[in-house]
């Protein structure tokens, strides 16, 4: 029997993997330019040192009301526009995300400007156009979970440990 691969191996680390979180963020909030509700359901899952360690790599996201839209979330401007703020308001992704399937990347796609692409035979990804752009994202995400950590008093390996996930990620994200 062939054993399988493991997409993210470091990510199966994490302590909240049998808990995902699934965050609605819904159209009606959007069109309001609203971050309240969102900012609350994120915010819970860092408030204290407890909450932050229990709910780390354990949220994924999705956007409701734009079902009927043939456009990828990150091909909206509106929601592009929208989630900047709530990152803005929010930046500790890294810490938050689930880490197994696209979160991270998705969180990339809506910051970071690029457009969908066909890779072959009908598969399509996502071609960051500025490079740079997406570096200097990462840092201020990097910036910002390093905060996050020293604020609340996480363990030093956790936040390697998240750094190697992200890092490993983008890695085959990119390539």
């Amino acid at each position: 029997m062939k054993s399988m691969d493991i997409r993210y191996p470091k990510a199966r680390l994490s302590p909240a993997k049998q808990e995902l979180v699934v965050i609605e963020f819904s159209r009606t909030d959007i069109e309001a330019n609203y971050l309240d509700t969102a900012l609350a359901r994120l915010q819970v899952l860092v408030d204290d040192k407890e909450a932050a360690d229990k709910w780390e790599g354990c949220a994924t996201f999705f956007f409701s009301g734009w079902d009927d839209d043939p456009r990828e979330t990150a091909e909206i401007p509106e929601l592009r526009q929208w989630f900047g703020r709530l990152s803005r308001a929010f930046p500790y992704w890294f810490h938050v995300c689930e880490k197994e399937g696209d979160t991270v990347a998705h969180v990339f796609r809506l910051l970071c400007t690029g457009h969908v692409e066909c890779v072959n035979d009908g598969v399509v990804g996502w071609r960051f156009e500025d490079l740079q752009q997406l570096s200097g994202t990462m840092q201020v995400l990097f910036n910002h979970q390093n905060t996050l950590y020293e604020r609340l008093g996480l363990p030093e390996e956790m936040n390697q440990r998240v750094s190697e996930e992200i890092a490993q990620i983008l890695e085959n994200s990119l390539t």
